[in-house]
């Protein structure tokens, strides 16, 4: 493969993210450093506290208002992630306390389990994923905690006859505090993604095999590393298509931290059952790639991972950002027909999009709500009440 070149501001963000084993798989553009692109990018990776720290290690010039701003982010980012840790072990618990399958997952986990310092990873909510019969009684504790979905969710789950089709056609629900509060966002899911990219999982496939892990020195139960490989490799790869070094940094120390001591077995029967072993090889080939260490190894005896085209798309992303998409469905959509393993997955996910349409009543609750959703503090007040169990959904 030949050796992309990249600028110098990447270059070094990419030695911050992945701490390469002394060695630099790319060529630098002879160009003078720009440390306002580098500001720019930086915060585009998410990456904030990882760079103070490295341009600290490095003794990197910078100029005294990016340097300002990269210590000042660090600093509240690890104010704010103790905050969030503390009250992601506390919902945690109130939630398995009324007996509710769920367990904590991205941000705030992999902060705590993944890095040396937990405040070097940047995030911004709290991710839960519950058990899809768990859903709406998650719903009514977190609704007494002070989180309640939008009203969009609200209209959805309070009409009976689109309440299933919504849970077998979606993934997610965001919830926002009702009240001030310092968290933001927390939000709840029941699938990986969206089920017709067909990435669907179980919670006994994901959490049949839970392990103890101490949060905050708080013990969790939480998938093993196995399961939160495939999950990343999923959000990160299958869904957000690597676009940013902050997913990077995640699997490069999920795979340095537990690579050796994996069932690799395991890993490969499920990503290739699911139809995205292809995925997984990518990922752990641009891994390696960028950090100099082998991680093909472990799931294929086959070198030739990454693809040159893989990572000149991921490059490209790193380099000049991507824009913001008020909807990512065809993006995404055209990303699992490129890098799905077989025709066969390719179709299911083509089959999955075209049976979405068959859900008619839901998509005219959709439209209804488009044309003339509720836009007043009284029917954001009835949709909580709905959720609450006060009336009927």
């Amino acid at each position: 493969m030949q050796r992309p070149k990249v600028s110098r501001e990447l270059a070094y963000l990419i030695e911050a993210a992945v701490l390469p084993s002394g060695h630099q798989s790319f060529e630098v553009e002879d160009k003078p450093f720009d440390p306002q692109r580098f500001s720019a990018l930086v915060s585009w990776h998410q990456i904030r506290p990882l760079a103070f720290e490295y341009v600290q290690a490095k003794a990197l010039t910078l100029p005294d208002s990016v340097l300002r701003m990269l210590r000042e982010f660090t600093l509240g980012q690890a104010v704010t992630n103790m905050a969030f840790l503390g009250i992601c072990v506390r919902l945690y618990n109130r939630l398995i306390d009324d007996g509710v399958h769920a367990f904590p997952m991205k941000g705030a986990l992999w902060a705590w389990m993944l890095y040396e310092k937990p405040v070097l990873r940047e995030f911004g909510d709290i991710d839960y994923f519950i058990g899809r019969e768990d859903v709406s009684k998650s719903l009514d504790i977190l609704l007494n905690e002070g989180f309640a979905a939008d009203k969009y969710r609200h209209y959805l789950l309070k009409e009976k006859a689109v309440v299933e089709d919504y849970l077998n056609t979606d993934y997610q629900l965001p919830l926002t505090p009702i009240a001030e509060h310092v968290l933001q966002s927390l939000e709840i899911q029941w699938n990986c993604t969206y089920p017709r990219y067909c990435y669907n999982f179980t919670w006994d496939e994901l959490a049949g095999n839970l392990v103890a892990f101490n949060m905050m020195g708080k013990p969790v139960l939480v998938p093993g590393m196995e399961i939160q490989l495939i999950m990343m490799v999923i959000h990160h790869g299958g869904v957000e298509q690597w676009d940013k070094l902050k997913y990077m940094a995640d699997l490069q120390r999920l795979l340095d931290k537990s690579a050796d001591s994996m069932d690799w077995p395991y890993i490969n029967k499920i990503t290739k059952a699911k139809g995205f072993h292809k995925l997984l090889l990518e990922s752990l080939g641009v891994a390696g790639y960028l950090s100099g260490r082998d991680y093909v190894k472990y799931a294929s005896p086959v070198k030739y991972y990454p693809s040159e085209r893989f990572l000149k798309d991921i490059l490209t992303h790193w380099e000049n950002e991507r824009p913001s998409l008020k909807t990512k469905t065809w993006r995404i959509f055209l990303y699992n027909i490129k890098y799905r393993d077989k025709w066969s997955d390719k179709l299911s996910i083509v089959a999955a999009h075209l049976g979405y349409l068959t859900h008619w009543r839901l998509l005219w609750h959709k439209i209804s709500w488009y044309r003339s959703g509720p836009s007043d503090e009284a029917d954001r007040d009835r949709a909580v009440n709905a959720v609450s169990g006060r009336q009927d959904i």
